[in-house]
């Protein structure tokens, strides 16, 4: 579990960061985000009268409400489950629909110019994601590795790889 100076400056990193009247739920984000998951963009608007915080991770989405005394509502969506993210807005402000394959989620009262910072972001990270840049670290891991080496050896020993093939594959997935 990161810590609250640690998500803090996650957020600083972010170049268009807008949270207003989110306060509590920024407090909330230590508990929320895991380690290793890094905020890659954020920002707030409205739903059903109520001020929520809607955070990019490199893994998922967030959509979190804390209520003023006591409550939490809070919305994830993996990244490799969404569908698209579309955007819509006026002279001030606008809004956020993000689109899962059945659902659909939407913030609305977003300032005009932190809608399309937010967007793009997500847009890269979610591209970034499926082209395996930034996969969620899993315990077998190694196993997982492992296998796919004992699979390109099979290959090659079947003379579907030749020698310079296996290496350049062997090379690709152990990162080196």
């Amino acid at each position: 579990m990161p810590t609250k100076e640690e998500i803090n400056r996650q957020i600083a990193a972010y170049p268009n960061p807008y949270f207003f009247w989110t306060g509590k739920e920024v407090r909330a984000l230590p508990a929320i985000i895991d380690t290793g998951e890094h905020i890659k963009a954020l920002t707030s608007g409205m739903l059903n009268g109520k001020t929520w915080l809607v955070v990019c991770t490199d893994r998922r989405l967030i959509f979190l409400n804390r209520g003023m005394l006591w409550g939490t509502e809070q919305v994830q969506m993996p990244l490799d489950r969404v569908q698209s993210i579309d955007h819509e807005f006026s002279w001030f402000f606008g809004s956020i629909r993000v689109f899962d394959g059945v659902n659909v989620f939407g913030i609305r009262m977003i300032i005009k110019s932190a809608i399309l910072p937010f967007v793009k972001a997500t847009e890269e990270t979610m591209y970034a994601y499926r082209q395996g840049q930034t996969r969620p670290a899993t315990s077998n891991a190694s196993t997982d590795i492992a296998s796919q080496l004992a699979k390109l050896a099979d290959l090659k020993e079947k003379g579907y790889l030749t020698d310079a093939e296996f290496q350049a594959q062997k090379h690709k997935l152990l990162g080196s």
